[in-house]
């Protein structure tokens, strides 16, 4: 029986069909901010069954070495696209805040001092509009996860509310970030998150509070 015969005899590699799938999946929904977190979990286990469907194909086990190649390159843009969208929409969230912030600060002065009325001292700041409690790390030789209670301290709903964590090495470097977030928070109300991030726990040493953003 000739090579061309034996080649033709094999299967798809299975492992590459399915990380191709996986991989247009993550893709098509890495543009959307909230879902693509679920997206980038998605691209990371596409990425990995390319891997393995590469090394089949690769070792001659399996046929369909160009599925393989191109569900890993998909895969590979799919969690760029979401690591490029999450910094994008916390960078604007950040720039609406403090717009917002710095509009509410402005004060207009009279032009003569003289006619300007007198007034009680300065109020009290008030409470932080969020407090962050019961924070903890797990995770295991591929991730981190920091857990903790956010509560909504204002006396208004919080459309949309992201934490995020610097995850440091024993140096003190930062290695990696881990994010979370959720939608219509209400006055008062509570929130569990979990902060993911893509770093094995041996290799953290620390973390702390990087930013907070809601509107």
């Amino acid at each position: 029986m000739s090579d061309n015969s034996v080649d033709q005899a094999k299967a798809t590699s299975g492992m590459a069909i399915a990380g191709l799938v996986l991989g247009i999946l993550a893709a098509v929904s890495s543009w959307i901010p909230i879902v693509n977190n679920l997206s980038f979990i998605i691209g990371v286990i596409g990425l990995v069954l390319s891997v393995v469907g590469v090394v089949g194909t690769v070792r001659g086990k399996k046929a369909g070495k160009g599925i393989a190649i191109a569900a890993l390159v998909i895969n590979l843009v799919a969690c760029g696209i979401v690591l490029a969208m999450q910094s994008a929409v916390s960078a604007a969230i950040d720039d609406v805040t403090s717009d917002a912030v710095s509009t509410e600060n402005v004060s207009v002065q009279p032009e003569d001092a003289a006619d300007a009325p007198e007034t009680d001292a300065a109020p009290e700041a008030d409470d932080a509009a969020y407090a962050i409690t019961d924070v903890q790390m797990t995770g295991d030789d591929y991730s981190v996860t920091i857990s903790g209670t956010f509560t909504n301290s204002s006396d208004a709903e919080v459309s949309y509310v992201q934490v995020s964590y610097r995850l440091l090495d024993a140096d003190g470097a930062q290695i990696g970030t881990a994010y979370a977030n959720t939608n219509n928070l209400p006055a008062g109300g509570t929130w569990k998150f979990e902060a993911m991030g893509f770093e094995p726990l041996s290799s953290v040493a620390s973390y702390e509070l990087a930013d907070v953003t809601g509107f």
